[in-house]
């Protein structure tokens, strides 16, 4: 006999149907599926690992707070919801978490013990904490059975480890990652995210032929397109990709009712699910389609379209360095070593091993990748640099600052310690401190700005690499090239809003090393450092054949 009201058995076990017997309101309306239906498969989803690209408004921040209060309440799992930011932790709970539990008495009731803004606590002592990715020491202080990671790819990288540790005494260990896109390769579409997931498409029916179908729209992946572009969004429209019938916004709601999620990578490793606004329930077409018009005049709308509507990854020019980018600066009879062409800039990057990225110059300016060193100890990394002549060079402050101080100091003049960060009010890429004796040579750095330097010399042709790059560096078995590539695809610039309102620019790394994209950057900014005695650009091409005229 099934029993009556919340301890019914499909509610205890799903989400969505305790949802709709409590009658719980989200955002100010009844909780439902309807035209909605593809929120179903993943509210019911407890694979170990959950990752979601998602376009805007479709529905999944609210499902993964109502599943939270369940995990909550009738699965008895602390848990955690994790944010960004903790300045944007209270204004959610405030306006998104709240309001839901307010909406029915008898989950009210089982909030009665703890019910403060940034934890929360059932009549049966399970917890629900809510914090930002920000503060460090807040992630370090509690238990949890699951983990909501909402805006991913906004998220302080460097701290998702310790996140994820408050799982590590827990039979549960669920995590659910979801997130409007940025960059590929990043956040949610990083190489341990959507790529390793079995990548599930949500798929109607078209309402002539039948035939089961991916709404696409210039997805490399799939091998049609669904959406027909006219003169501007409002000449644009939906059809079928087999019989070409048009489908209208009246009818693309109701085809959610029939629709499937279909895997398309059946060897991924983790659950991954993607839908884009081309199934809203609410959206129509033309102001789906609105941004990727005005796209074609300003790259920002473009990244918008892409991101919020299609729920995709957009990577512009100068978002990120890739293979393609990489090896177009590779110079067909250019090869390094042999006697430096001009003064040699050295960027010093320190890790577990020492990175050392050297540039010589040529005629013109360019900067030519003259050496690069893997070191594991200090001194070989000072028999290298005492035998250089005319150079200049920045190293790594941290995480040896000691050490570094110390050879910096040996090389005063020569070598200075770089401080990077991202600093709002910089006018220019590197301030150069005055020398002072007995004291290590330093210079602060705006990060973003170095690293944007770095990448543009790439994409303008300013910097020169040997054919052999791919070779470079740490060698991987699993990758067509080495440790010198894969370091330098890891970092992604990123717009966002500063505290004043303002959007910058800023590079994020994820959880990979990126030694070498640091390295070369140390190495341009040592390049704005002439050091006062230098050999003439050229003037050992008649001696060195290995270097490009």
């Amino acid at each position: 006999m099934k029993r009556p009201g919340i301890n019914g058995v499909r509610a205890l076990a799903r989400a969505d149907d305790w949802a709709v017997q409590l009658k719980l309101k989200v955002d100010a309306r009844q909780f439902t599926l309807d035209k909605g239906e593809y929120v179903r498969q993943v509210i019911r989803d407890y694979s170990p690992i959950i990752v979601i690209p998602k376009a805007a408004q479709m529905r999944f921040t609210i499902t993964t707070i109502t599943r939270t209060l369940h995990n909550i309440t009738e699965r008895k799992w602390n848990g955690l919801y994790l944010l960004p930011l903790k300045t944007g932790a209270i204004p959610f709970v405030q306006g998104r978490i709240d309001p839901i539990i307010e909406s029915n008495p008898v989950l009210a009731s089982k909030f009665s013990s703890v019910d403060n803004r940034l934890h929360k606590q059932s009549a049966d002592g399970v917890n629900l904490y809510v914090r930002g990715t920000n503060i460090v020491r807040e992630l370090q202080e509690f238990p949890v059975d699951f983990e909501i990671w909402d805006e991913r790819d906004r998220m302080v990288e460097d701290n998702l480890e310790d996140a994820r540790h408050r799982m590590d005494g827990s039979n549960i260990r669920q995590t659910c990652i979801l997130s409007t896109p940025t960059i590929d390769g990043y956040g949610v579409y990083a190489e341990d995210a959507w790529a390793q997931s079995n990548q599930h498409l949500w798929e109607i029916k078209c309402p002539g032929c039948g035939r089961y179908q991916v709404l696409n729209f210039n997805d490399p992946a799939l091998d049609y397109n669904n959406v027909k572009l006219g003169n501007d969004e409002k000449d644009t429209i939906v059809e079928c990709a087999f019989c070409h019938r048009k489908i209208t916004d009246e009818e693309r709601p109701a085809l959610n009712a029939t629709g499937r999620w279909t895997p398309h990578n059946l060897g991924g490793t983790i659950c991954g699910y993607h839908i884009s606004q081309l199934n809203s329930p609410t959206q129509p077409l033309h102001e789906i389609m609105a941004d990727y018009f005005k796209g074609q005049r300003e790259a920002r709308k473009l990244r918008s379209f892409w991101n919020l509507n299609m729920g995709r990854a957009y990577t512009a020019a100068g978002d990120k360095i890739t293979p393609e980018l990489l090896d177009s600066c590779r110079m067909k009879g250019y090869r390094m070593g042999g006697i430096p062409n001009s003064w040699v800039a050295v960027g010093i990057d320190v890790g577990v091993q020492i990175h050392v990225w050297c540039w010589h110059f040529g005629r013109n300016d360019q900067k030519l990748l003259w050496n690069v060193k893997l070191f594991d100890n200090w001194k070989d990394l000072d028999d290298f640099l005492g035998g250089l002549m005319s150079w200049s060079g920045v190293i790594d402050a941290h995480p040896e600052k000691s050490k570094a101080a110390e050879i910096a100091l040996k090389y005063h003049g020569k070598l200075r310690i770089g401080f990077s960060e991202d600093r709002m009010q910089a006018s220019e890429m590197a301030v150069f401190h005055t020398l002072k004796a007995g004291e290590a040579g330093r210079v602060n750095i705006d990060k973003s700005m170095a690293l944007d330097t770095f990448i543009q010399d790439y994409i303008n042709g300013n910097a020169w690499l040997p054919m052999d790059a791919r070779e470079l560096g740490e060698p991987l078995a699993r990758k067509p090239w080495n440790g010198f590539y894969q370091h330098q695809l890891q970092m992604v610039r990123l717009e966002e809003e500063n505290s004043s309102g303002t959007i910058v620019g800023r590079w994020k790394k994820n959880r990979n090393p990126d030694h070498w994209h640091h390295a070369g950057m140390f190495a341009t900014v040592a390049a704005q450092f002439k050091p006062t005695l230098t050999v003439p650009s050229g003037i050992s091409d008649m001696l060195n054949r290995s270097v490009m005229a």
